[in-house]
């Protein structure tokens, strides 16, 4: 049998050799006549010397093609804005101050002063309108997100106060708004703009709040589930949805330049507005209703609401009050059913805020000139600007704040909130410079008016936050031992539980279960965090229930620095332990580097760290100890062997074994020793769970590096400074 089976694949082997041999002899005929069928100029052989210099330029020709240049840009605006975003959100600030920080570093304000050959040959004036086309569809996408976060049963339960507070936080900022366009009118104003329309757009500006970024401040701040943080986000909803409707007026003035059309243009806006939220919005609604799972929303569904938004945005433009606007609008129409509305944006979402929106950032750099603002009469305006924003806004919502009874830590809160311009002012400013309503100078005034009321919104949270600390409620502890689990994986939240379930002493009525799970995203709406924060918890709270355990779980929106975060929440709860998810980073195969080897280095408690390879079982445990001061791994052990069953094996490394039968006659605990039978094939994978500590593991790999691809799941342990009351009922020798 083996014979034949031999003679088949020689034969193959055969096959194969012989028509790939005459493929290579035809396809060398084919070339070596076809060659000699042109003349000399149309061989691919150039003249000597001349090869490298046709290649660059075809090189070059290829890259000044409009496709060519656009990906160009796309590959450099992605990497740069990411970095930078990156960056900012390690100080702490939002994404969105980096990215618009580097778009204008690729503008004229820095790049073109730097460089304007690099600058010019990175975004050549003939490419700068495919540019603006593609960040105009970002936009409409990203307005139709914004659209769909809304939240309207807040808005309903929370309407009074946030309308009021809403109102003058609106009304307060136009008013000085308009009152500055004054002033600015005849310095900075564009030929043949009228000043009511100036007046009115500028006042518009100075209303604007950032929903996202606010949004996201607020997850970040931990206010989502305080009072003043659901409000915040009401009154920001409010206040967008008006300004974008004053904002339509005004663009329906400036588009008609006449009285008589500009009445008929808002006449037509009002009977879109009337349409969309009577008409189509019950039939979506019913829609939302039906289709409420990932398998049910299918691609026709997702075709309807995709023509939905681009059907609402071409009929707003063609009236006049911009296609952002009707994007918007198709946004608030969809289903307040959450599992749709999270599955549409996820489709929308990463294209959006990734791929187009950064193209935005870049065209407004490109428009920014802070050369222009080059006096200090020009400069002076520019902080009035600044001082005007905040005041109005600021002291509008403190103000009306006040008035319905809020304290003061709730008052300034809501101030500094609102006072977040972001995203949603670059795209007003945007639309007023693209009108004409706008000088060069004065939307560079703006850009920076802007950056510097967004950058200061995190600087001065934390700045209430510390003023009113006393006030904040002292963390309580209810259970006299505390056990930490962190994961990012939700399952392995479960497995966490189990272990640290076994470690615990029974009886374990006194001790307290804390699931932590970060979530490293800070682009996700506040309805996307309920829905996420459940998915991250129910494997765990299922394994609780079944082991009859009450967690208390965490969730909280990081800037991306996870390992900062575990530590601020392991000081903050004093566990007896922590116990962390193994997991490689993408870029090292050292699995307690990273973020653990950071969290090990700064908490006080033990630090245990599971690595699981096979299913969580605990028949037999394999402690592998060096004698150096880790007797805290028995101490471990003995705990979770509960079970006159169970088999525990010590393998002594570098011939520790009298000192470990010190710790062992001290324990009342006698694991069976062993020596030479670690490297039998069988008796790893006997073997449920390998203990060892975070410190002698990198020995042990350097020793037996053939071993480590046999382990089990591995509990690595490191021991804190702090003494753990948990173990505290096991005697050992000290």
């Amino acid at each position: 049998m083996k014979k034949v089976n031999g003679l088949k694949m020689k034969r193959h082997l055969l096959y194969y050799f012989l028509l790939t041999a005459a493929a290579a002899i035809i396809f060398w005929l084919i070339t070596f006549i076809g060659n000699h069928l042109y003349s000399a100029k149309h061989l691919f052989i150039n003249i000597p010397g001349n090869e490298a210099s046709m290649f660059s330029k075809e090189i070059f020709a290829n890259l000044h093609k409009s496709l060519g240049t656009l990906l160009m840009q796309i590959v450099i605006i992605i990497l740069i804005l990411r970095l930078v975003g990156f960056l900012f959100q390690k100080f702490g600030q939002p994404v969105v101050i980096g990215e618009i920080i580097a778009g204008i570093l690729m503008g004229p304000s820095v790049l073109g002063e730097i460089s304007p050959e690099i600058m010019h040959f990175v975004f050549p004036q003939e490419s700068l309108g495919n540019l603006n086309l593609l960040s105009q569809i970002g936009l409409i996408l990203f307005m139709f997100v914004i659209g769909m976060e809304l939240d309207w049963a807040s808005i309903r339960k929370s309407a009074r106060n946030a309308v009021l507070i809403s109102y003058t936080g609106l009304v307060v900022p136009f008013i000085l708004g308009m009152i500055l366009s004054y002033f600015l009118f005849i310095y900075l104003i564009p030929e043949n703009t009228s000043f009511i329309v100036f007046a009115l757009f500028l006042g518009t500006a100075m209303c604007i709040t950032a929903f996202p970024v606010l949004a996201r401040i607020v997850q970040e701040k931990q206010l989502t589930r305080v009072p003043v943080g659901k409000m915040a986000i009401t009154i920001a909803a409010i206040g967008d949805i008006t300004a974008w409707c004053i904002l339509a007026v005004v663009i329906a003035f400036v588009k008609a330049r006449a009285l008589t059309p500009s009445i008929i243009t808002i006449i037509l806006s009002f009977i879109y507005v009337v349409v969309m939220l009577f008409v189509l919005r019950p039939f979506i609604q019913r829609i939302g209703a039906i289709y409420t799972t990932r398998e049910r929303i299918s691609k026709p569904i997702v075709a309807l609401v995709f023509l939905i938004l681009v059907i609402s945005a071409f009929l707003s433009e063609i009236i006049g009050i911009h296609a952002l606007f009707g994007a918007f609008m198709a946004g608030v129409i969809m289903p307040d059913n959450i599992n749709f509305k999270q599955i549409i944006t996820e489709k929308i979402q990463d294209l959006a805020l990734v791929l187009l929106l950064p193209l935005f950032f870049v065209e407004t750099g490109l428009r920014t000139e802070i050369g222009l603002i080059n006096s200090p009469s020009l400069w002076g305006l520019c902080i009035l600007i600044i001082g005007v924003a905040f005041i109005g806004k600021f002291g509008g919502t403190l103000l009306a704040s006040r008035f319905v009874k809020l304290n003061w830590q709730q008052s300034l809160t809501l101030g500094v909130l609102m006072n977040s311009k972001g995203l949603m002012e670059l795209v007003v400013i945007n639309i007023g410079f693209e009108l004409g309503i706008l000088s060069a100078e004065l939307y560079s005034m703006l850009v920076i008016m802007t950056l510097v009321t967004t950058f200061m919104t995190g600087p001065a949270l934390s700045l209430i936050h510390y003023l009113y600390r006393e006030k904040l409620p002292s963390k309580v502890l209810t259970k006299t031992k505390k056990v930490l689990l962190s994961f990012a994986n939700p399952y392995m939240g479960s497995s966490l539980l189990k272990i640290s379930r076994y470690i615990v002493p029974d009886p374990a009525t006194d001790t307290e279960y804390v699931a932590l799970h970060l979530s490293t995203r800070t682009d996700i709406s506040p309805d996307d965090a309920i829905v996420f924060e459940k998915e991250s918890f129910t494997p765990v709270l299922k394994t609780a229930k079944r082991l009859d355990i009450q967690p208390r779980t965490i969730y909280k929106n990081t800037g991306g620095d996870v390992a900062t975060e575990i530590i601020k929440t392991c000081r903050f709860e004093n566990p007896d332990f922590i116990i962390l998810g193994g997991a490689y980073s993408v870029f090292s195969s050292d699995l307690l580097g990273g973020i653990i080897r950071k969290v090990i280095h700064e908490v006080n408690c033990d630090v245990l760290v599971f690595s699981e390879r096979k299913k969580l079982q605990l028949n037999s445990i394999l402690l592998i100890l060096y004698g150096n001061n880790d007797d805290v791994i028995i101490r471990y052990a003995h705990n979770l062997m509960k079970k006159s069953n169970q088999k525990c094996y010590i393998f002594p490394a570098h011939n520790s074994e009298n000192n470990i039968k010190k710790y062992l006659n001290n324990s009342g605990f006698y694991p069976e020793i062993i020596q030479n039978r670690l490297t039998e094939n069988d008796f790893l994978e006997n073997i449920d769970l390998v203990l060892i500590s975070t410190e002698n593991w990198k020995k042990f790999k350097t020793e037996f590096p053939a071993l480590i691809k046999h382990f089990p799941s591995v509990l690595y342990i490191h021991k804190g400074t702090v003494p753990n009351r948990l173990l505290s009922r096991t005697i050992f020798m000290q």
